[in-house]
């Protein structure tokens, strides 16, 4: 990081970290918060919650995605129905 210029006991503000208007935000909860809500697991899938956010036109969108195991395997060499 020092080599990179960056100062390790400066507190960097929002424009620092991201300035400009081609900035894009996502996060998805993972365990419940105050912001969004953890992930939700039913037999067969679970479901989600994320928040993504444009700075060029300000739109904020809440996204609740269902996502199933059995299409997801037709996908993924992960197999979701054995427990690790």
């Amino acid at each position: 990081a020092l080599d990179n210029g960056y100062e390790l006991e400066r507190v960097y503000g929002t424009d620092d970290l991201c300035a400009g208007e081609d900035a894009f935000f996502a996060a998805t909860g993972i365990t419940d918060g105050e912001l969004l809500k953890g992930v939700r697991y039913f037999s067969g899938g679970a479901m989600t919650h994320s928040l993504l956010m444009r700075a060029r036109s300000g739109t904020i969108r809440y996204v609740e995605a269902t996502h199933r195991w059995n299409k997801l395997m037709q996908y993924s060499k992960v197999d979701y129905d054995k427990p690790e």
